[in-house]
């Protein structure tokens, strides 16, 4: 379903839509951070070879994104990317996130990662379940790390190496 797309500027209200859209408590965490629409432009104007942002376009709408960022930002983890996957919920459980982790892999040489890392809330077990069926492992856990006003939550931090 859909066709994989280097993701371009008008994807932007798209894409913030269906980042807007993820799990109650990491949207009262990202809302709090301020991520408005022009932090996606600037996430689509970062993008280059080495860390592409990707969209799925389903009949003329973005309907999912994925993006590879850098890990760590030191020369020494060069080889580490961090993976972000969003799908729009009405399009969820149809393989998208799949397609995308397929895509990235058959094109890990170009990118130039060996390993990828997604952070994911503990309550998000929807993401925990996606990425273990693709062979993520859990590497670590971040305690009570994101917090709201009182609400706390540990984030996941899950990774595959290629």
């Amino acid at each position: 379903m859909g066709s994989i797309r280097t993701a371009v500027l008008d994807d932007a209200p798209h894409i913030f839509a269906i980042f807007q859209q993820r799990n109650a408590f990491e949207q009262t965490i990202r809302q709090y951070q301020g991520i408005g629409l022009v932090d996606v432009i600037e996430w689509i104007e970062t993008t280059t070879d080495k860390h592409p942002f990707l969209v799925i376009e389903y009949q003329g709408d973005v309907i999912a994104w994925c993006s590879i960022e850098p890990f760590y930002g030191l020369p020494a983890f060069d080889s580490a990317s961090e993976i972000s996957l969003y799908v729009s919920p009405a399009y969820h459980s149809q393989g998208l996130g799949r397609k995308f982790l397929s895509h990235i892999e058959n094109h890990r040489m170009d990118i130039g990662f060996s390993h990828l890392v997604a952070y994911v809330y503990e309550s998000n077990k929807r993401s925990q379940g996606f990425f273990t069926r693709q062979g993520f492992e859990l590497w670590g856990v971040l305690p009570n790390i994101a917090q709201e006003e009182y609400i706390t939550e540990d984030v996941l931090l899950l990774g595959r190496e290629f």
